[in-house]
């Protein structure tokens, strides 16, 4: 029983993947459009300056980062279109379980794996942010709400003036508690 759930949570995840990178090389994007940038399931909203061979290159305001991809040349499939939306229904397989709804406004709770050079003494850390705008594609950008030294040190670094995907494990504590 167990192993039948796995192939199909793993044919699930491949085949969302696979789908994910195949819109992702659809879309037509001009200079001048809003985008998204993919690194690491984090997004960095910037904007098309050129295309180039296999992709983009992208335009990012000051306020934005910190970057943990090089920012110059971004390929195709890591270049989403960007489109604000009120509120985001993170959907379960086969509906098995109710959708987790993400509005703007609402406090979130993330957990962070510590970097040592920034906290000593904790494996990780709990961020409490506000969720300021939400992506189209269930990115969630937010302000920091904790004022925790440690933990401000940490967003700043991890999270900052991006965006997280709903699916980020550093999300995992605040779905958990959102499905009870």
């Amino acid at each position: 029983m167990k192993r039948s759930k796995l192939y199909r949570y793993g044919l699930a995840i491949a085949t969302g993947l696979l789908s994910g990178a195949a819109l992702a090389a659809k879309y037509n994007l001009e200079p001048g459009d809003a985008v998204l940038t993919n690194c690491r399931d984090i997004y960095t909203r910037g904007e098309i300056k050129a295309k180039v061979d296999d992709g983009y290159t992208v335009h990012f305001p000051k306020n934005s980062g910190p970057i943990h991809c090089p920012p110059f040349r971004w390929h195709a499939e890591f270049v989403l279109p960007f489109q604000s939306v009120p509120e985001y229904r993170l959907q379960f397989l086969g509906g098995l379980k109710r959708d987790i709804v993400f509005k703007v406004g609402e406090p979130v709770t993330f957990r962070v794996e510590t970097d040592k050079r920034v906290v000593k003494n904790r494996n990780s850390i709990d961020i409490d942010a506000q969720i300021t705008d939400i992506s189209a594609n269930g990115a969630i950008a937010v302000k920091l709400l904790s004022t925790d030294p440690e933990a401000a040190a940490t967003f700043w670094q991890w999270i900052g003036g991006n965006y997280v995907d709903l699916r980020h494990k550093y999300l995992d504590l605040e779905r958990d508690k959102r499905s009870r």
